[in-house]
């Protein structure tokens, strides 16, 4: 967080004088006259970068960047020098220059580990101070310095660093700053490959994407397992008893309960902090899944999480006592709070306990909030454990992942942190094609959640400062990559990607320019492969896959895939194809089948182009679609023909409901079944919401919560449910669960119907037939589906199949005088969304809720 002390945040542009106002030096409490600083003219460099004689190696370092870049941005040599740090552009501690006037040394000396990352900035008429608390502050305070001149590292790699050219430059700056998030870590879940490792670590190093305090968290057990493997040999007992037996495994789950287990992770942990004296935490999260110990004792403890919590608070407690020296150690104990110890615990968090939240896997039946709030409550320091990107669940792909939602970002880290979140660890992978933009923008985010209101604006600024005048273009190839927009045709949305790069290739002027777009051609023929191999079948199938494998490979270095992952784990996830013996990715590549690393040519990258335009077509609409109202009212005026009740399946997640009720006096009534899933029945009771739409309301909301229910247990058996209303009108009410899928059924004739529109699809899960009402006057049905299930007139006649198209708009004409009467979709699979008729599903016509506006004129 800034700390506005006399401070003035910088908000500079790319332009060739960078000015900021100054407050008043009598403020500062220092002999400090704030001025703006000529650092270089007419290609020559005015001052010189100063750094301390007992400056660190590292300092020194910084020192040298700060000099190197300054000169490639001015044309004017910038030498290193030492110095008393009066004059120049003086790098270094505070402490490194006692002769310094920017601040009070004392308020600038032992950092507390919260202070770790402050640095400041401040022009003077003889220079510019900058200053940190710690090295690693310098570090911040040179590249934030060179940001505010206009460097850039947007992605990994010398392709993606931005250096401006700038003939004169002079600055006006007086910042303090230091990080809204203490901990920041955007990772990569298989971990970088040998190429990755060390661009990576310039990107983070370059984006302040590196923290002050190291926050370990990661599965422990095993780790301890292993550094007493003499003790866990001769007592078997110390592992977890399961379906009684002890579950003996490197990674097994501990028997808590036992004295001799709690002595031995307490006597690791004071050995771990006497051998690694800098070290701020030590890991004390569980091993991964299930496996927990099922001793009698155990079982007394309390919960999973209560028995995770007592051996974290134990070390916390151990490892926080006085020394011998009678001085006190300030270290921490790290835990996520996830999977089968996500639930908050019954006892109280030790004060150096930092638990971080998973924002997956949860159990018991909380949601995200629910849990950040329960461990709170008992004291815990929060982080959040993120997913920005997980190569089995995006493949890589654009738009699929949580760091290519933009609008996702935006939302979650100012919450989190209202939330009490000070640590975010967000695993993500080395695919700076679909997600990069997000990278930059969640690193700028989590230093400064003031940047969230500027991320059009830094946006814009990535799209001008690496595409030039193909701006346009690349602003549309990026929209394809942002998962905060719906892409429900992969066509299209391929499509676009292909065209924007060869547009902006038309367009592109300088060589940089091209080499971007060149890299970015790479990860579209990625893309296109991916989707080949998806499509295939047989033998075509195991010939794409090597297609795809090869050109990840190939195309490694770039880091817009994540070659390291596609390589290593597409194969154990599809068991229709392999990878020979002498072509598995641990081979290298003089010996390697499928490793090859020519350069891309530039026919190559042209034929890339063309092919992804020809292979996948824009999508062209036939019909217009057409805006309801959500005025929902009973259709008894329409007089519509009965018809064969149709038939809802169950879903997963959350379904939503919308009923009318005329008579308050007989509740709702639902027949409830959860835990359709056996598997995942740990995840929690289904929960019930009901919402009162319309009407008065003490907040001013469209919407008023009424009431809920969380009295129907997973277990496969089905409730009823009897929902107390108190006034007629339309509510709407949501059934959720924890992914472990739900029937819902109401009784007959009850209006009740599920919308299914663009923006909010039916969710269903399994085979489901329901009716939608076609207006008067429609000339076409328009809709959004694929996979299975077919359109049938009022006749009961199959008029459109969806059977093998893949998900996609369709359209289909109405007859004359079929109109203003129900349709049926059949026996379909997935969401169909209407697009030209009112989009709301139900299974009779007695059930039906139409827009009042569309009752009225077919009515008439």
């Amino acid at each position: 967080m800034i700390h506005y002390l006399n401070v003035i945040r910088s908000q500079l542009q790319l332009i060739p004088f960078l000015c900021l106002a100054c407050l008043p030096c009598s403020l500062l409490g220092t002999e400090l006259e704030l001025a703006p600083c000529q650092i270089a003219q007419a290609g020559k460099a005015r001052v010189s970068v100063v750094v301390s004689k007992q400056a660190s190696e590292r300092t020194q370092t910084a020192a040298k960047d700060l000099a190197h870049y300054l000169t490639k941005i001015s044309n004017a040599p910038f030498s290193v020098e030492t110095g008393n740090g009066l004059q120049g552009l003086t790098v270094g501690l505070v402490s490194d220059f006692p002769e310094q006037r920017a601040v009070n040394q004392s308020e600038w000396s032992n950092p507390q580990i919260k202070e770790r990352e402050k640095y400041l900035i401040r022009s003077h008429a003889d220079g510019v101070y900058l200053l940190g608390m710690t090295e690693l502050a310098v570090e911040h305070a040179v590249w934030d310095f060179l940001y505010r001149v206009g460097y850039r590292q947007y992605f990994p790699g010398p392709h993606w660093e931005v250096i401006p050219r700038q003939n004169h430059l002079k600055v006006n700056i007086n910042v303090t700053e230091s990080p809204d998030y203490q901990n920041r870590m955007i990772w990569y879940g298989y971990g970088p490959w040998d190429y990755a490792k060390a661009p990576y670590q310039r990107w983070c190093a370059r984006n302040r994407a590196t923290s002050g305090m190291v926050l370990k968290t990661g599965h422990s057990y095993g780790g301890f397992i292993r550094s007493n493997q003499a003790a866990f040999d001769t007592h078997p007992e110390f592992y977890a008893l399961v379906k009684g037996s002890r579950k003996i495994s490197p990674y097994a789950k501990l028997c808590t309960s036992n004295l001799q287990v709690q002595e031995l992770i307490e006597q690791s942990a004071l050995r771990y902090f006497e051998e690694n004296e800098d070290a701020d935490s030590i890991s004390l999260d569980p091993s991964d899944g299930g496996g927990w110990c099922e001793c009698e004792a155990c079982q007394k403890m309390g919960s999973i999480s209560d028995r995770a919590l007592f051996l974290a608070n134990r070390v916390a407690d151990a490892v926080n006592k006085p020394q011998s020296d009678g001085k006190m150690r300030q270290k921490y104990v790290g835990m996520y709070a996830y999977a089968y110890h996500s639930p908050p615990p019954t006892g109280k968090v030790h004060p150096n306990v930092i638990i971080s939240v998973a924002t997956g896997f949860l159990r018991g039946g909380y949601t995200l909030d629910e849990i950040i709030t329960g461990w709170s409550t008992q004291g815990a320091k929060i982080g959040i454990r993120e997913y920005y990107s997980v190569y089995p669940w995006d493949n890589d792909l654009p738009g699929k992942a949580r760091g290519s939602n933009i609008e996702y970002l935006k939302r979650t880290l100012p919450k989190f942190h209202k939330q009490g979140a000070q640590y975010l660890t967000a695993e993500s992978s080395d695919n700076w094609g679909p997600n990069g933009l997000g990278y930059f923008l969640a690193s700028r985010m989590m230093w400064n959640l003031d940047e969230i209101q500027q991320t059009d604006k830094l946006t814009d600024e990535f799209l001008k400062l690496c595409f030039g005048k193909a701006k346009s273009h690349m602003a549309e190839f990026y929209r394809q990559l942002d998962g905060s927009h719906s892409h429900l045709v992969v066509s299209d949305q391929y499509g676009r990607m292909f065209r924007a790069l060869a547009a902006a290739k038309q367009l592109a002027k300088s060589p940089e320019v091209h080499v971007r777009l060149d890299d970015l051609t790479l990860y579209c023929r990625y893309v296109d492969l991916y989707e080949q191999y998806r499509q295939a079948k047989g033998e075509p199938r195991q010939k794409a896959f090597e297609q795809m494998i090869r050109h990840a490979y190939r195309m490694r270095e770039s880091m817009l895939v994540h070659s390291k992952a596609v390589y290593r784990d597409a194969v154990n996830r599809d068991k229709s194809v392999s990878i020979p013996e002498n072509a598995r990715w641990t081979v290298p590549e003089a010996k390697n089948a499928w490793k090859e690393s020519t350069p891309f040519s530039k026919s190559e990258l042209q034929d890339f182009l063309k092919a992804g335009i020809a292979a996948y077509p824009l999508t062209e609409l036939d019909f217009k679609p057409v805006t309801f109202s959500e005025d929902l009212v009973p259709v008894n005026s329409l007089n519509l023909a009965e018809v064969k009740p149709g038939i809802l399946s169950s879903g997963r997640g959350t379904q939503t409901f919308h009923t009318y009720v005329s008579t308050p006096s007989t509740p709702v009534e639902l027949q409830i079944t959860g835990g359709l899933i056996a598997h995942y029945r740990d995840r929690g009771n289904v929960k019930i919401e009901v919402w009162k739409i319309g009407g008065a309301s003490q907040t001013g909301d469209r919407e008023t919560f009424i009431t809920k229910d969380q009295s129907v247990p997973p277990d496969g058996k089905p409730r009823t449910v009897r929902l107390a209303i108190q006034e007629p009108g339309m509510y709407r009410i949501t059934v959720s669960d924890g992914g472990d899928r739900t029937s819902v059924q109401w009784k007959q004739n009850r209006t009740m119907v599920m919308r299914s529109s663009l923006e909010q699809p039916i969710a269903t899960s399994g085979r489901w037939s329901l009716y939608f009402y076609v207006p008067e006057g429609t000339k076409r049905i328009g809709l959004h589906g694929g996979g299975t299930g077919s359109i049938l007139d009022p006749e009961g006649q199959e008029q459109f199949t969806l059977q093998n198209r893949k998900a996609g708009f369709y359209s289909l004409p109405v007859p004359a005088g079929s109109d203003g009467k129900l349709w049926k979709v059949n026996h379909a699979s997935g969401a169909i969304r209407l697009l030209t008729v009112p989009p709301y599903f139900a299974r009779n016509a007695k059930e039906l809720l139409l827009p009042r506006e569309v009752i009225e004129a077919d009515r008439d």
